[in-house]
């Protein structure tokens, strides 16, 4: 039927649908063949086995975290990939997106780590909540490792500069058939020891193949079972073995465990002599608040017995005043200053009448010496008068060339002859 009919496109888009939500986690094996490194930076390749290839991109910014370099996945390498099932619509191809590229034997192992961590997580062996806290000084300190590797000297030697501390070693393999089972035992000999505080187990690097017992399910199974705090310091910073996620913490290195293990003696000293500065602060600001609160309350006392005296001396007071106004000479004698009294406040009104009538004279006098001729002259001021007449001119258009002039000033007078008329006009003086 036609509404069962799909388009090229629709089919593709289901089918692409498919097979990225059916496989979007796959490892593959097979043989390389044909593998390209295009100019787009992305390397082009196909895995093959007995029966059937499968084309393979792997993008240019996947390629710096990869195993292999694009030169080394030369023709016949057997290898493991790791990605996710594309369907490429434009040509109708699936391929495979290749994230991980590991040697056949290497790839199938990290296959299985990751199975058993998958498994051991799912137990709740890596769970956060079930970790301890490292005690921050530890009296006795146990190593699970290698008594003749350089972890063990440099965690003594670290140990030693920063707080030296007592440790117990438990000399372990830490490599080969035999090292899962020493490590295993190293660290149940040291969660039984009643002295032992915390547990480093660990050692330097190495390659892959060599740090595999720190990943064995028995070794992790022990970090996890321990009732003593556990701090796993296994090769460098980018190896990450099994028993990292089982421990309390995890330390890139063995000599960062040491580091995390014991504080540092000078900074602990410092801090000491800040604590002592600070309680002493402390003591002193106590000290200070307890003595001015005796003050306070000393004070507190004297002023409510000065207080309660005075309220005794006041009511003794009105009742002696009490006493003394009930007498009838009280009477007459209140009566008299009281007339006495608005004797001397009709005094008073006339006088400040009086004054107030005295300072507004010497106010307007004041006023009119400010505003008379005088006041202006003494400012730098002058009055010209033109002779004889004695005419005040106050504009330019007053006066005329050659016309005689008198200058009044504060202290006295000047005459001289108008030689320019101008807007600002210069005047010849002559005394």
């Amino acid at each position: 039927m036609e509404q069962d009919i799909l388009s090229v496109s629709g089919l593709t888009a289901r089918m692409k649908d498919l097979l990225e939500g059916e496989f979007p986690d796959v490892w593959v094996s097979g043989e390389v063949v044909g593998s390209k490194l295009h100019g787009s930076g992305h390397v082009y390749l196909t895995l093959k086995d007995e029966g059937a290839r499968l084309n393979g991109i792997i993008f240019r910014g996947q390629l710096r975290f990869l195993a292999l370099r694009p030169d080394e996945l030369v023709d016949g390498l057997q290898v493991v990939c790791h990605g996710r099932i594309s369907l490429y619509e434009p040509s109708g191809g699936y391929r495979l997106v290749i994230d991980q590229v590991r040697p056949q034997g290497r790839g199938l192992l990290l296959q299985k780590l990751e199975e058993l961590k998958g498994r051991l997580a799912q137990e709740g062996l890596f769970d956060e909540a079930r970790k301890k806290e490292i005690p921050y000084l530890p009296s006795t300190i146990g190593i699970v490792t290698s008594e003749t590797g350089a972890a063990i000297r440099d965690m003594l030697r670290i140990i030693e500069e920063r707080f030296p501390s007592r440790v117990k070693l438990y000399p372990a393999q830490v490599q080969g058939d035999a090292a899962a089972r020493d490590i295993v035992s190293g660290l149940t000999v040291l969660d039984e020891d009643p002295e032992v505080d915390v547990i480093i187990v660990g050692r330097g690097g190495g390659a892959f193949e060599d740090l595999l017992p720190f990943s064995d399910e028995a070794v992790v199974r022990a970090v996890a079972a321990c009732r003593t705090p556990v701090i796993s310091a296994v090769g460098h910073e980018v190896d990450t073995p099994l028993c990292d996620f089982a421990a309390d913490r995890r330390a890139p290195t063995p000599t960062a465990a040491a580091q995390m293990v014991v504080p540092d003696r000078a900074e602990l000293r410092a801090g000491l002599d800040e604590a002592g500065l600070s309680m002493d602060r402390l003591v002193d600001r106590m000290l200070e608040e307890r003595e001015m609160r005796v003050a306070d309350l000393v004070d507190r006392v004297f002023e409510l017995s000065d207080r309660q005296l005075q309220r005794s001396a006041e009511r003794l007071a009105r009742m002696k005043a009490a006493l003394a106004g009930a007498h009838p000479a009280a009477a007459v004698e209140r009566q008299s200053e009281r007339a006495a009294g608005l004797g001397r406040g009709l005094l008073v009104a006339m006088d400040n009448l009086l004054d107030r009538a005295r300072r507004r004279v010497e106010h307007a006098g004041a006023q009119l010496e400010q505003l008379g001729p005088q006041a202006v002259l003494e400012r730098g001021y002058a009055i010209v008068r033109r002779l004889p007449e004695r005419v005040a001119v106050t504009r330019c258009s007053a006066a005329a060339v050659g016309d005689r002039v008198e200058m009044l000033l504060a202290d006295g007078r000047l005459e001289g002859t108008v030689e320019v008329l101008e807007s600002e006009a210069e005047v010849g003086l002559e005394r």
